[in-house]
């Protein structure tokens, strides 16, 4: 087994409560939680990379680590935001979903298989990277600042909450829509080819 599999580090983990002021008693116990999930998601993610890829259940131990996280993940996404961060909310959920998705397809590379298969563990990365994304945010909100990058808006006084992200995954949505429809066109460009041949 390759060992490629989480060269993404946990960007936000000792970062998360920087330069964040308490102001209640929820709000502490917020950040206190939030402070046990980065520490747990750092130290699976070692766990992770002094996995010996050369040994013959890499692929279990990894599985096994992997569905650490996917419940770390769940578990954060069921605290209850204080009312100060209820933007932090939908990306709690969101990261939950994409790293479920992430570690699913990790399942379906790895679990009963012999070979690698490059599609697969890219597309389970690329879920990944969404999740922590997402973990990067929640960060930079916690620190009283708004998060700046590619398909970020911000919503208007009045709008739902959580809004102000929908982009984002449009965005992303859109960066799959653009490489599958390369896909097809490649697809049909040697359709045309062959029967030209004919």
């Amino acid at each position: 087994m390759k060992k490629f599999v989480l060269s993404v580090t946990l960007i936000m983990c000792s970062a998360l409560l920087f330069g964040c002021e308490k102001r209640d008693e929820a709000l502490d116990g917020y950040h206190a939680s939030m402070d046990a999930f980065s520490s747990n998601a750092t130290q699976i993610h070692q766990e992770i990379e002094d996995i010996d890829a050369d040994s013959d259940d890499a692929s279990e131990q990894l599985l096994t680590k992997l569905d650490e996280l996917d419940s770390l993940y769940k578990d954060m996404a069921e605290l209850e935001v204080p009312e100060e961060f209820q933007a932090i909310e939908s990306l709690a959920d969101e990261a939950s979903e994409n790293m479920t998705q992430s570690v699913s397809l990790y399942h379906m590379a790895f679990d009963g298989y012999e070979e690698y298969d490059s599609v697969v563990t890219d597309a389970a990365l690329e879920y990944y990277q969404r999740a922590q994304k997402r973990i990067d945010y929640i960060g930079t909100l916690l620190k009283g600042e708004m998060p700046e990058g590619e398909g970020i808006t911000y919503e208007r006084e009045g709008d739902d909450a959580g809004s102000e992200f929908d982009d984002m995954d449009k965005a992303e949505d859109s960066d799959e829509s653009d490489s599958s429809e390369d896909s097809v066109n490649s697809d049909a460009e040697e359709s045309e080819e062959e029967s030209s041949e004919e």
